[in-house]
């Protein structure tokens, strides 16, 4: 995937320098002339050159240097289909036919109908739909392409994920992916994927697809033209880094009453609903409405702590259990395979 390297932690609004030398390698691949994107992008110095020591780049340079890129070599998608280019621009037509739908229900129909149109592969079967499950009240984006080779599936699913960020910019709220399946092999580095999916992915599947509550579907565009060209700018930040929060969402109010201590007793629903200044009943329609549970939103931010602390050096599995708020390492051990699919040992 464009731009992910082997460590994908990022840190708040700067992006660590393994992104930008991962986007720079990439256009050495291409035999993209490297200094002149860097001067196209201003960037004052070489991600390259050895001896730098500059430890993060910030967000308007990875943005500008991903455009760069993406002007050099023709292809918006940073080449992970290659027999099927993306022109510069495409994401931008995209979101404006998506943008004035009534909801993201119909903004995601457009923008299938646009990519059926305009990524014409000739003898190939695409598959490209929104389905949802009645009974669990899940919706599932799906996309194959019968050419496409099985060695870049995993990097067709990161691109679901990118638009479903998108997705959730366009409704003001995050979009919780459940489980997400990969029509490929489980590739031999699996950072970009955990960067996308900290929840279970199988491989081997028919198609690549995410699912996530079909209470987001009904949602509201709650962003203008406007507001689009100016999430665009810093689009390659926001959608493949950091998504931007919605500080609408109440989602986000929660996470952000949680923080990232979880040694300390959460709040109870009761006391939540007097830190929101709320009724218990119109907290519960608000999270029903962003297809969420106060019970999902802490363990969800438990995970994301525990898989942060997973990837450092020197803390065991027992000691990140700690930190995350266990007393029983076995416990923690079965919530973070239920979360993740994968045991704290086998995922790092």
């Amino acid at each position: 995937m464009p731009g992910l390297p082997g460590n994908v932690e990022a840190y708040n609004d700067c992006v660590p320098m393994a992104f930008t030398r991962t986007l720079l390698v990439q256009a050495r691949a291409y035999d993209v002339d490297i200094a002149a994107i860097l001067k196209a992008a201003r960037f004052p110095f070489d991600p390259l050159r050895q001896g730098e020591q500059t430890a993060f780049v910030s967000r308007e340079q990875y943005s500008r240097l991903c455009v760069e890129l993406f002007r050099a070599i023709g292809d918006e998608s940073g080449g992970i289909m290659p027999d099927v280019q993306t022109p510069p621009g495409t994401m931008r037509l995209i979101a404006l036919s998506m943008i004035n739908s009534a909801n993201l229900a119909a903004a995601l129909k457009r923008a299938i109908e646009f990519n059926a149109v305009c990524r014409v592969r000739q003898g190939a079967q695409v598959t490209n739909r929104v389905t949802v499950n009645t009974s669990t009240r899940e919706a599932t984006l799906s996309y194959f392409s019968s050419d496409d080779d099985p060695r870049v599936q995993h990097s067709v699913l990161c691109a679901l994920a990118i638009w479903l960020r998108l997705c959730g910019w366009l409704i003001g709220q995050h979009i919780d992916v459940t489980e997400a399946g990969c029509a490929g092999p489980r590739p031999d580095f699996v950072a970009g994927v955990r960067h996308f999916f900290p929840c279970p992915v199988q491989y081997g599947q028919l198609t690549n697809s995410v699912t996530f509550s079909a209470r987001h579907l009904e949602a509201p565009i709650v962003h203008n033209e406007q507001q689009l060209e100016d999430f665009l700018k810093l689009a390659p930040f926001h959608l493949v880094i950091e998504p931007l929060a919605s500080t609408l969402s109440i989602t986000h109010r929660i996470r952000e009453i949680l923080g990232d201590d979880f040694r300390r007793e959460m709040p109870s629903f009761e006391e939540l609903t007097d830190l929101l200044n709320m009724s218990a009943r119109t907290l519960r329609r608000r999270l029903e409405k962003e297809g969420t549970s106060y019970q999902r939103i802490k363990d969800n931010a438990r995970r994301d702590v525990a898989i942060s602390l997973l990837s450092r050096e020197g803390l065991t599995v027992s000691e990140v259990a700690e930190e995350t708020g266990f007393s029983d390492p076995s416990a923690f051990h079965r919530s973070f395979k239920k979360w993740t699919g994968l045991s704290p040992g086998s995922y790092r």
